[in-house]
């Protein structure tokens, strides 16, 4: 499924009259399995993508680079269009300590 695609199935999901739940993924194999199981979407939080990338609870320190790559990954491993919640990496005090 290419790109567009994705993003339309997903604005489809979006607008549409029914309740749909997004599978909870977090690395690219929750993603496959979510996709083979027939899932509309995925999303990907924050505090999840936290833990999968760093091994370190939800403090805010992951990056949005280390967000992207994770999500880059999990987008290669199949066609699940994905929500993100994208409420790391913007610089603050902690993410300026880390780096």
């Amino acid at each position: 499924m290419k790109w567009q695609q994705r993003r339309l199935k997903f604005r489809d999901c979006l607008v549409g009259e029914t309740c749909i739940y997004p599978a909870s993924v977090y690395d690219p194999v929750s993603a496959r399995i979510a996709y083979d199981l027939n899932f509309e979407f995925g999303m990907v939080a924050g505090s999840i993508a936290s833990y999968a990338t760093l091994g370190a609870p939800d403090i805010v320190v992951l990056t949005l680079s280390e967000l992207a790559d994770l999500t880059r990954r999990m987008s290669q491993a199949c066609a699940l269009p994905l929500l993100i919640d994208a409420d790391h990496g913007f610089g603050n005090a902690m993410n300026v300590a880390r780096t």
